[in-house]
């Protein structure tokens, strides 16, 4: 695991944060591998087979919400002859409603990634709720 692989992925995390609260499809998109076989499993237990499925949910959010904040922490990286890696750490979303209200969700994240070409893809994603241990010693 090269000190290389481990700076473009911190780059890469912080380019797709921004550009997911930036509500830029197209530059979130390109964070991706947007695939059929692309798998995006979200904190309700909602699952998103294919990119596609997955973008039109996110176009739909990024119409709809007056403001969204998505916040990754404690990233740990393993990279895997500098071709394959996996990203685990914690993450919070929140949300503003047309109508002013506030949500907010944080737990767990996991993301697949494979290097294609020059750049890092997230091929798989998984989203999970904060437990009722973890919750307790915020």
């Amino acid at each position: 695991m090269s000190v290389e692989s481990l700076k473009e992925l911190d780059d890469f995390f912080r380019s797709m944060r921004q550009s997911f609260n930036s509500r830029d499809l197209k530059t979130f998109r390109s964070h991706f591998w947007t695939d059929k076989r692309f798998h995006n499993l979200d904190a309700s237990g909602r699952r998103d087979r294919g990119w596609g499925a997955f973008e039109e949910v996110l176009d739909q959010e990024f119409r709809y919400l007056d403001s969204v904040k998505l916040d990754l922490r404690e990233m740990e990286f393993q990279v895997f002859d500098d071709q394959f890696g996996t990203a685990v750490g914690m993450w919070k979303l929140s949300q503003i409603d047309p109508e002013g209200r506030n949500h907010e969700q944080n737990g767990n994240c996991t993301f697949s990634l494979c290097r294609m070409s020059d750049d890092w893809k997230i091929v798989a994603q998984h989203f999970s709720p904060m437990s009722a241990e973890e919750a307790a010693t915020e």
